[in-house]
């Protein structure tokens, strides 16, 4: 199994981050449905009162790292990444096997 961890930091005010987070989150979240490789994902939005944490944190998980490249090339996962991709500031990446 592989474990795919991302997480991302946006530009912008709250109310705008908080918006792209949940539509993101929506639609992420509907994957598994559309991706047979993609065997789960959860979407975390942060709602701490630190300044500076990360926006979103994902997981997903995938049989193998073949799974992962499906699922990353996808045109579903596509379209959510073009959800908040003009306003991601940084992003993370682990992927390991679990």
């Amino acid at each position: 199994m592989i474990k795919h961890i991302v997480m991302f930091r946006l530009a912008g005010d709250a109310a705008a981050k908080q918006a792209m987070a949940k539509e993101f989150k929506a639609a992420i979240e509907a994957l598994p449905t559309q991706i047979p490789q993609l065997k789960s994902v959860e979407v975390g939005i942060n709602d701490g009162p630190a300044d500076g944490n990360w926006n979103i944190v994902l997981t997903a998980l995938c049989d193998s790292y073949d799974d992962l490249a499906t699922y990353s090339a996808h045109p579903a996962h596509l379209a959510c990444v073009a959800i908040i991709k003009a306003a991601v500031e940084q992003r993370a990446c682990v992927d390991y096997q679990a």
